[in-house]
């Protein structure tokens, strides 16, 4: 068995937890009494609305949902929530534990005051940013496929490789995307928009972002929408994840750089 041991400098630039559910149209009758119940720990509330593109067999069309936000003082940690699902994201990543206990505290206050019925996905969601430091090689932090392909890095300084791959879990799906080269991005550019406060390095630098993005789906029978079958999934999406982070950064990187 594995020591997942906790990493006191871990490369970890935010966890971020999705929870789908059956749509509540008029979740906006309920946004006061939600801010209400989670304004002590989210005291900065937010709301922003956003375009929702559809295909139908009539064609596409666009409309706008609303969305809300509750944001910690010192916003490192949201909740966001619209009409069909709520996020839970954190730049200040504490061991597994404590996230679960953030996620299910948000989960019992959407349950007890909007009660909606089912769960349709859990998300879960982590990103790293690996800087390789001086005398160091991107190798020695991370497994040598997601480094520049031996036979082209005499060409040149490579300045940008995506790589994504996808698993079929015992759960669901596993997303893996990494970015490497020279660069000065700190995560992927579709999380731009997060209502959280991330920790950046903006100086153009060789690293590797890697994000890994799990999710679960019930498969024939619906799931009623409770805290502790929604925790449970959550613990088993990140277990899947933690070894997928494990398997692809190396032992000198976690007991050395990382410890």
């Amino acid at each position: 068995m594995k020591n997942y041991k906790k990493l006191e400098n871990q490369p970890l630039k935010f966890a971020l937890a999705e929870f789908r559910f059956s749509p509540v149209m008029q979740i906006s009758e309920y946004i006061p009494r939600l801010q209400e119940a989670l304004r002590k720990e989210y005291p900065i509330p937010d709301k922003k609305g956003e375009q929702v593109v559809q295909v139908q067999p009539g064609g596409i069309s666009v409309s706008q949902i609303d969305r809300w936000a509750f944001i910690s003082a010192d916003k490192r940690s949201a909740i966001d929530i619209n009409q069909e699902r709520l996020i839970y994201v954190t730049a200040d990543y504490p061991r597994f534990e404590g996230f679960a206990h953030a996620c299910e505290t948000a989960l019992n206050s959407l349950i007890d005051i909007v009660e909606p019925s089912l769960i349709l996905r859990i998300g879960l969601r982590f990103s790293d940013l690996v800087i390789v430091g001086e005398g160091e090689t991107i190798s020695e932090l991370v497994d040598s496929q997601f480094s520049t392909p031996s036979c082209i890095e005499s060409l040149g300084q490579i300045q940008q490789q995506r790589s994504e791959f996808f698993l079929s879990t015992d759960l669901g799906g596993l997303a893996i995307r990494t970015l490497y080269g020279h660069h000065n991005l700190s995560s992927l550019p579709d999380v731009q928009g997060l209502p959280v406060l991330i920790d950046r390095d903006d100086s153009v630098s060789e690293r590797i972002i890697l994000d890994f993005d799990h999710y679960w789906e019930p498969s024939d029978e619906p799931v009623s929408f409770e805290a502790d079958t929604i925790i449970d999934y959550l613990t088993k999406l990140h277990d899947i994840s933690r070894d997928a982070f494990w398997r692809t950064t190396t032992d000198y990187a976690r007991n050395k750089k990382w410890s």
